[in-house]
């Protein structure tokens, strides 16, 4: 069954050490499992809208050079800044009973989201993914929608237990591990920024 398929397929990823998944650790860590669970949500919308581009052709735009060109700097700048936020940031751990920021869910959401569409690595992915799909599965246009479905369920279910699993390490550290914790994954996604800065010349 195609949405079994991709399921199976999405779980594979289960292990992907991406820019994502250091933000949703650190994010579950320092903040709660609700702010990492809105960014992933936040996440999931932006594989969502791409897998529905891709599906729909609308391939040709995200494939022009300028188009790339541009959407991968402001991806470079993106995950730069929110390293070096991270990096220097003062370390706080959630506490039970704080009633966070009426619109920091909603500011999670569209972190997550930002995040991951400006990536240009998920565009690649995801352009990568749907021509294997379409050479090696034959899938018609309701099966590919049923295997992509069971695909994303998959991220976002994996995505989701990496957060609510990260909350639990809270407990066990101090504010002093959570301060190491941001610099390491503020030089992490530094890193991601570089990297990808390279690839686009």
């Amino acid at each position: 069954m195609p949405f079994l398929n991709g399921l199976g397929f999405g779980l594979i990823l289960i292990l992907s050490l991406g820019p994502g998944f250091f933000l949703l650790v650190q994010t579950s860590i320092e903040k709660g499992f609700k702010k990492a669970a809105f960014i992933a949500l936040g996440i999931s919308l932006a594989d969502i809208l791409f897998v529905v581009l891709i599906m729909k052709g609308v391939t040709s735009l995200l494939e022009q050079p300028s188009v790339k060109f541009w959407s991968g700097i402001i991806g470079v700048i993106l995950l730069i800044l929110f390293g070096l936020f991270s990096f220097f940031k003062k370390p706080t751990l959630s506490i039970k009973g704080n009633r966070p920021a009426p619109d920091s869910n909603y500011k999670s959401f569209i972190t997550g989201f930002l995040f991951n569409f400006f990536n240009p690595s998920t565009v690649v992915f995801w352009l990568s993914l749907v021509s294997i799909v379409q050479i090696n599965f034959g899938y018609t246009g309701y099966q590919k929608g049923l295997f992509f479905s069971g695909l994303l369920t998959a991220i976002l279910s994996t995505d989701l237990t990496k957060s609510f699993l990260a909350g639990k390490l809270k407990r066990f550290l101090t504010v002093k591990a959570v301060n190491l914790l941001n610099k390491i994954v503020g030089m992490i996604l530094v890193g991601f920024g570089i990297v990808l800065f390279t690839q686009l010349f």
